[in-house]
């Protein structure tokens, strides 16, 4: 059940093959271990910061690690910001927002988050130590994921339809606290800014769903990917803070 749920986790968040499976698909796509999905991630933009930080400049190498998890992921979270912003920043009523953001197309509020998310990330990390960066990296991946987690199982979902309707069955309650525990364990890397990291991501958090709730009256998949994107870049202030 563990096997099946992490591989899920990796197949819904990530481009990383995990082979074909003949067992059903557990409900909720292995949330529970999103959080450390993320870690995983950042871990990877992390060395490859490591790598690039001794041979060329802290900027570049940050350019670097802000690609790697942005492939790994196949800019899945992106999109998602892109969509979010376009569809909660524009459109009359709740309906024509959720059209907007049903959209593929990209408007100007998607390209200004987007563009603004990957700037702030990148300045962040560059001011960072390579070791730091690696735990500022894995600690925002985990904490960013488990926030996505977190809005999933307490916020109303208010598609019939969608990417995210795949991510809502199952035990809550569980996940969440399995995912927890699965951040603590990352932010024993660094637990004191961890600690401030966790409050920028709730902060983050908090402000992006309000906006939700306002314009569209709860969440969608393009509102859980904007979590995941924003509350990384809340972590990553705190890391930054010299």
């Amino acid at each position: 059940m563990i096997i099946r749920s992490v591989r899920s986790a990796l197949e819904f968040l990530t481009v990383v093959p995990v082979g074909r499976s003949t067992q059903p698909t557990p409900p909720g796509l292995g949330r529970a271990w999103f959080p450390a999905v993320g870690a995983l991630v950042g871990l990877a933009g992390g060395l490859v910061f490591m790598l690039l930080g001794a041979l060329v400049t802290p900027l570049f190498a940050a350019v670097a690690a802000v690609a790697t998890c942005a492939l790994i992921t196949g800019g899945l979270h992106l999109d998602g910001l892109a969509d979010a912003a376009d569809g909660l920043l524009g459109g009359g009523t709740p309906e024509r927002r959720l059209e907007i953001m049903r959209d593929p197309r990209v408007g100007s509020f998607g390209v200004i988050a987007v563009v603004l998310v990957l700037v702030a990330d990148v300045a962040l990390l560059g001011v960072m130590s390579p070791a730091r960066a690696l735990a500022g990296l894995v600690i925002a991946g985990a904490l960013s994921r488990l926030a996505m987690v977190g809005v999933i199982a307490a916020v109303p979902y208010v598609r019939p339809d969608g990417l995210g309707t795949l991510v809502r069955g199952g035990h809550r309650a569980r996940d969440l606290v399995i995912g927890a525990v699965l951040v603590a364990v990352a932010c024993l890397l660094d637990y004191r800014r961890a600690v401030a990291a966790a409050v920028l991501v709730a902060l983050a958090t908090i402000l992006l769903i309000g906006l939700a709730r306002r314009r569209i009256g709860g969440a969608t998949g393009d509102v859980y990917g904007a979590c995941a994107e924003l509350g990384q870049t809340a972590a990553l202030i705190a890391f930054a803070v010299r």
